[in-house]
């Protein structure tokens, strides 16, 4: 089997590849998130686990079958300049956005659009790094624009398409 994850080199590489790892299995322990990334390609240091861990705000959630690491699940309500850069780029097809985001970001900026009740837009559908925003019958591109400066202060028109 062909590794594709031969080195992660950096602490942005393996924070990543921890990330995915820990979407795509239900992960118990840091023996068991060790022993995936030895699986892939990577030895890491238990100290440096938990670290990685630590920074990452990873949680440990419990339910009927056990427990489990969860990503962060972000605050919602607080809104910061940096927000908006999360967000690579927007590009309009007729009446709807496609919304590029640092990879794992989709959701989070979804739901604080969503939060946001804006009348420019009829829904929103989130992937990993990808958010579908609808923009309502009666508005403009430019309204759309207007309305998510008011939320991601920091979005300008050098960032579109």
């Amino acid at each position: 089997m062909m590794n594709i994850y031969p080195m992660a080199k950096s602490k942005v590489e393996r924070q990543g590849i921890i990330r995915e790892v820990i979407k795509e299995h239900r992960v118990a322990n840091q023996e068991e998130l060790a022993e995936i990334l030895v699986g892939r390609g990577m030895e890491v240091a238990q100290a440096t686990l938990s670290r990685d861990i630590k920074e990452m705000k990873i949680s440990k959630l419990h339910d009927e079958s056990g427990y489990y690491y969860s990503l962060a699940v972000p605050s919602f309500s607080v809104r910061t300049d940096n927000s908006s850069e999360i967000i690579d780029s927007v590009e309009f097809s007729g009446q709807m956005a496609v919304v590029k985001t640092l990879p794992g970001h989709a959701n989070m900026v979804g739901a604080i659009i969503d939060s946001g009740s804006l009348k420019e837009i009829a829904g929103t559908i989130a992937g990993d790094d990808t958010l579908l925003l609808v923009i309502r019958e009666g508005y403009s591109r430019d309204d759309l624009i207007r309305a998510l400066g008011k939320i991601f202060p920091q979005i300008d028109k050098k960032r579109l398409n």
